[in-house]
C-alpha cells in the first residue's frame, strides 16, 4: 500500500546538504519522510568512483586523484580525505544513513577481523573501473572491476559471514532482506570506449555486451543469495567539465557522447524486468541518474544550483579542466555546484541524487528505494 510520503516528486527540489554525522530519525525528517519504518540488515555497493568510498586510496595510494586520497577531496568530510572522490559525503552515504546503517567500509581497507565480524554491508566501488576487464588499462591502474568486486563479495564476504551465522537459513534470510546498490558502465562508456574499443565495435554491439556482462554479474550475486537490487543507469557524462572543455562540440554537451550512453541505459531496464521475471523473489529496481542530471541542467536553480558545468577545484596548471592539484583550496561555492572536479559531482549533487533514488517514483521502477529498503 502506497503511503503519503511515497507520491511523487514536486519539479525542482532545494533541501540543504545536512550535517556530517546526521542520525538516520534527524535525516529522515530533513527529507520530508516522517516517521517511518525502514529494517534491512546490510548495504552492499558496486561500482565506480561515483560510489568509492576508499577502495583506490587503498589500492593507488594517497597521492592518486583517482583514489581521492588528498585534499582538497574531503574538505567537508572533516577536512579528511577519504577516498571519496569529491568534497564530502558521497550518494551511498546518504543511502545507508536513511537505512539506519553505517557507512559501508571498503574491503580493501578492512582488516581480517573487520571481515570476519562485519553484517552491516561492504563498499566493493574502485573507481575508473567497469563492467569489462579493459577499464583502468588506459590510465594504467590496477583497479577493481565489477566481476573482480563479485568475485570479492563471493570468496572473501560470503565466506565471512558464512562462519558468523549459526544456520543456512538465517544467513540465506539476511542475504534475502539486504540490499544491493550498483552503480557501473560509466567508465566502459567514457574513456575506455573511447580510447580502446571504439574500432573494434559498433556503439550498438558494445551497449548489448555491456548488458549482457551486467546481466552475468547480477545473476552471480543472485547465486550467493542477493534478492534485492538497486541498479543505476549511467549520467550524461558528455555534459562533465572535462568533456565539454576538450571536445569540441556545439551545444551545451557532448551529445555524441550522451548518445551513445542513451543507447545503453536505454536496454537496461528491460533486462532487469526479464531478471525479475526468471529469477524467483528477486526484486530489480531501476535508478534514472541520467534523469537526475538532465533535470538539473534543465532548471538549475530549481534544485538551488548556480553552476552546471565547472570544476570546483584547481588543476596543476591552474585550470578547472584536469584533476584536482593537491592542498589548493577549491571554491568556496560548493553547496550551489553540479560538479566538484571535472569528472565528478559534488557533495551537494551526490545528496540529489541519493534523495531522488529514496523518495522519487518518477525516476525509479518499478518502485522507489525506500519501498525497495521495505520490501
Amino acid at each position: 500500500m502506497l503511503l503519503v510520503y511515497l507520491l511523487e516528486f514536486v519539479y525542482g527540489d532545494v533541501i540543504e546538504v545536512p550535517p556530517l554525522n546526521i542520525n538516520q530519525q534527524d535525516l529522515l525528517k530533513h527529507l520530508s519522510l516522517g516517521d517511518i519504518k525502514i529494517d534491512f540488515p546490510a548495504l552492499y555497493v558496486f561500482g565506480d568512483s561515483f560510489v568509492d568510498n576508499g577502495n583506490n586510496k587503498v589500492i593507488l595510494g594517497n597521492e592518486d586523484a583517482i583514489g581521492g586520497g588528498y585534499l582538497p577531496f574531503g574538505i567537508d568530510f572533516d577536512g579528511k580525505p577519504t577516498g571519496r572522490v569529491t568534497n564530502g559525503r558521497i550518494g551511498v552515504d546518504f543511502i545507508a544513513t536513511a537505512g539506519g546503517l553505517p557507512y559501508p567500509p571498503p574491503i580493501m581497507g578492512m582488516s581480517k577481523i573487520d571481515r570476519k565480524t562485519i553484517r552491516t554491508g561492504v563498499n566493493y566501488a574502485s573507481g575508473s573501473s567497469g563492467l569489462l576487464p579493459q577499464n583502468g588499462h588506459v590510465l594504467h591502474k590496477n583497479v577493481i572491476n565489477f566481476f573482480q568486486q563479485v568475485d570479492l563479495f563471493e570468496n572473501s564476504t560470503m565466506k565471512d559471514l558464512k562462519s558468523t551465522f549459526d544456520s543456512p537459513k538465517r544467513l540465506k534470510k539476511y542475504l534475502s532482506k539486504s540490499l544491493f546498490f550498483i552503480h557501473h558502465a560509466s567508465n566502459d562508456l567514457g574513456v575506455t570506449f573511447e580510447v580502446e574499443l571504439k574500432k573494434k565495435y559498433s556503439i550498438d554491439k558494445y551497449a548489448k555486451l555491456l548488458i549482457k556482462e551486467l546481466s552475468k554479474q547480477l545473476q552471480r550475486l543472485y547465486t550467493l543469495g542477493a534478492r534485492k537490487f538497486f541498479v543505476s543507469n549511467v549520467s550524461p557524462l558528455g555534459c562533465s567539465p572535462y568533456i565539454i572543455n576538450t571536445i569540441i562540440h556545439s551545444g551545451p554537451c557532448v551529445e555524441e557522447i550522451n548518445k551513445r550512453i542513451s543507447l545503453y541505459n536505454d536496454l537496461l531496464p528491460g533486462m532487469l524486468e526479464k531478471l525479475q521475471s526468471s529469477l524467483s523473489d528477486s526484486k530489480f529496481v531501476h535508478g534514472d541518474i541520467y534523469k537526475v542530471f538532465q533535470d538539473v541542467f534543465e532548471s538549475p536553480e530549481s534544485y538551488g544550483f548556480k553552476d552546471v558545468n565547472t570544476s570546483c577545484c584547481i588543476d596543476k596548471n591552474g585550470t578547472r579542466i584536469q584533476v584536482c592539484a593537491p592542498n589548493i583550496d577549491p571554491c568556496e561555492d560548493r553547496k550551489t555546484r553540479v560538479f566538484f572536479d571535472p569528472f565528478h559531482p559534488s557533495e551537494a549533487m551526490h545528496f540529489l541524487w541519493a534523495r531522488r533514488f529514496l523518495k522519487d517514483s518518477s525516476i525509479c521502477s518499478p518502485i522507489n528505494l525506500i519501498q525497495l529498503m521495505q520490501a
